[in-house]
């Protein structure tokens, strides 16, 4: 990552130590049930841990709808340093072991990937009961990493970006054996997400489920479905394919933008037709131009730069918060991905149940322990970018309403759009100095 003076002087300020982002120490690491090991088959998640081993402070970030771990690594990095005695781990669903990452950066890549030769996950390839991969598998995997967060008496903070903040709610509110969620949690960190209607000023909203008998529809449904996934981006592009098409394009693209960033495009023509700028462009030109100039929703944003007008072949200019270089290696690094093949239907309906915030007939058809939401009482940070307008901050005051939180700090950039917060440089991205201040001040 580059501003390094620039982290200096932040961790400076925030009463850390100076270090650049490149040093902060990094693994990736399993968590697994009991007695099982962490092997092809076994049904372990992981994280990607950044900051010293032995800090007394770790926040767990879990990404959003499409996303995974690898999309915090930046914000993992700067905080790690800007906060003393502070660890960052991001969370990666159990649908990312299956991910075949095995060629990216390699000669055949094109080959292996745009012709479909890599290990793609299927309905006769899955293993058996992925149809019911849901909210509540995915609060028990998390549930073994909040429990080892905070061995040895540490402070653990739970927060996620998007939908992954409606799921660190839902982690709070939950009940696990007796025991809620939120009494293990020394706070929590919703970015530009949440519940009770966080993306209603997008003009998206969960679909409301009015009945018990719509949810075992919608539960036919899933079972009759031919696979057991969404598509990722697909929807927005409106390219139809396997689910994990768009994943593997995006991260050829960033690929490609850090190997060759000024060669013209070999990809350009490779694409699906929606995702073809209308002019010859360079690797980093098509990179900027699918995230920035031309995303395809704005919650798939990146302020990033601009196509250069002039030309022949267009090239990117690097003028946006965010650093087109540091972009493109989030993007093109595996292990962990940035974005997630696999996306469970069975988890989008349980979003949509707990969405609400109420325990209702609805979330114990499903099976959805929302039973402690009016208890939480921990202390509460919101960022909210101009995506939805309002609505991430008003939905969060809704819960803070109905439940016994009397802490919280409400944070907006309007000028800000839904992956800015990871992406943007720390010293052009209020989400990360806001955020410092917050994990300092509990």
């Amino acid at each position: 990552m580059k501003y390094p003076l620039t982290i200096c002087l932040l961790g400076l300020l925030a009463g850390g130590t100076c270090a650049t982002a490149a040093q902060v120490p990094s693994r990736y690491v399993a968590f697994c049930p009991a007695g099982q090991s962490n092997r092809a088959g076994a049904e372990c998640v992981h994280a990607l841990e950044m900051g010293a081993s032995g800090a007394r402070r770790v926040l767990i970030l879990v990404a959003g709808h499409s996303e995974a771990a690898g999309i915090f690594r930046d914000v993992g990095r700067y905080l790690s340093r800007a906060v003393p005695d502070t660890q960052v781990w991001a969370f990666d669903r159990q649908e990312q072991n299956y991910v075949d990452s095995s060629q990216f950066g390699q000669a055949r890549e094109l080959n292996y990937y745009l012709q479909g030769h890599y290990r793609a996950l299927t309905f006769a390839s899955a293993p058996p009961g992925m149809r019911d991969w849901g909210l509540t598998l995915e609060l028990e995997e998390l549930r073994r990493v909040v429990l080892a967060a905070g061995a040895g008496g540490r402070q653990v903070f739970l927060g996620g970006h998007s939908s992954g903040a409606g799921t660190a709610l839902a982690y709070a509110a939950w009940d696990f054996d007796g025991r809620a969620g939120y009494r293990d949690l020394a706070g929590l960190v919703l970015i530009d997400g949440g519940t009770h209607g966080s993306f209603d000023g997008e003009h998206y909203a969960y679909p409301s489920l009015h009945s018990v008998q719509e949810v075992d529809e919608r539960l036919l449904k899933i079972e009759k479905a031919s696979s057991p996934f969404t598509g990722d981006l697909g929807y927005v592009w409106q390219v139809r394919g396997a689910p994990e098409g768009l994943a593997i394009d995006y991260q050829l693209a960033a690929d490609y933008a850090l190997r060759d960033p000024h060669g013209a495009s070999p990809l350009q023509k490779l694409f699906p037709s929606p995702m073809q700028p209308p002019f010859r462009v360079t690797n980093v030109a098509l990179l900027g131009w699918l995230l920035d100039t031309h995303a395809p929703a704005p919650d798939l944003q990146v302020h990033c730069g601009h196509v250069d007008p002039n030309g022949v072949l267009h090239d990117w200019i690097n003028d946006g918060p965010a650093d087109i270089r540091d972009v493109a290696r989030t993007f093109a690094q595996s292990r962990p991905s940035a974005e997630e093949w696999y996306w469970p239907r069975r988890l989008s309906l349980d979003l949509e149940a707990v969405d609400p915030m109420v325990e209702s007939q609805i979330t114990r058809r499903l099976g959805l322990r929302l039973t402690h939401a009016t208890q939480l009482d921990v202390p509460l940070y919101v960022f909210e970018t101009g995506l939805t307008h309002g609505t991430v901050v008003q939905a969060a005051r809704w819960v803070v309403a109905n439940s016994r939180i009397r802490d919280h700090d409400f944070v907006t950039d309007d000028s800000m759009m839904h992956l800015d917060p990871m992406l943007d440089a720390p010293g052009r991205n209020l989400f990360l100095s806001t955020l410092a201040k917050f994990l300092r001040n509990h």
